[in-house]
């Protein structure tokens, strides 16, 4: 089974080309691009690249994966939009998965017992943010997704997971950490991940639609329902909202 996975949530734009064969993944091919260029841009000569790199043609593409968000409502579209209409002209089936759960999939190798918490910039002082925890079986999920502040998010670990193992990962993990260090708190165990897994990732966006593609059952997911994650809503909608009010 041939898998296009993209991710185009954040700054970062991603594309990978994967076979499946039944219980795990390899990657065919892979790209990714973190510069000022819009994904509306570089989104489709990047797939075209990626397929053709694997030595594949779109015809021989069997499913999508994509990541839904949460994320820049800009970027989320564009990636949204781009796997739908690729796949209604295909009727292949398109998995989305949840950004941050991604993200947790970039932190390979840590021990059992630590926890991964993905972090990307929401803007208006707030950051996208689960927690995870690794066990044998691999990662598990703690809290839904959300959009909460520095203070309430740092508190949270101070509670609960002080003195254990915790990789900060994603494009707001970095301020995150700035954060952390101008506080004057002292965490031992608190781990800002590298720069190579520290942003959005197609390839572990496939990761964390495993269980999908393991199960066999892509009855719920077709490019027709497939739609957007969003934690909040747009400036946009908010700006028309104040209209209204007044």
């Amino acid at each position: 089974m041939k898998v296009l996975s993209l991710d185009t949530a954040a700054k970062t734009a991603s594309v990978c080309v994967c076979s499946f064969d039944g219980s795990s993944f390899a990657v065919l091919s892979q790209m990714r691009i973190n510069n000022t260029l819009t994904h509306s841009e570089s989104l489709l000569p990047m797939i075209d690249f990626c397929i053709k790199s694997a030595g594949l043609s779109f015809s021989e593409i069997d499913a999508g994966v994509i990541s839904a968000g949460p994320g820049s409502f800009t970027g989320v579209r564009i990636g949204i939009s781009t796997l739908k209409g690729l796949a209604f002209g295909r009727d292949f089936p398109c998995v989305p998965v949840s950004t941050l759960a991604s993200l947790s999939e970039n932190v390979l190798f840590c021990k059992d017992g630590s926890i991964i918490f993905p972090l990307m910039d929401a803007r208006r002082n707030q950051f996208y943010n689960a927690v995870f925890e690794q066990k044998p079986s691999g990662k598990s999920r703690i809290c839904a997704d959300r959009a909460e502040s520095f203070e309430y998010l740092f508190g949270e670990l101070e509670e609960k997971y002080e003195g254990r193992d915790i990789y900060l990962v994603g494009d707001g993990a970095k301020l995150f950490y700035s954060l952390y260090e101008k506080s004057g708190k002292n965490m031992k165990n608190l781990v800002l991940c590298p720069e190579a897994i520290l942003y959005e990732d197609a390839f572990s966006s496939v990761l964390a639609a495993k269980d999908v593609f393991v199960s066999g059952n892509f009855e719920n997911f077709t490019a027709e329902k497939l739609k957007p994650v969003y934690l909040r809503v747009s400036q946009a909608e908010r700006e028309r909202a104040a209209k209204e009010n007044h």
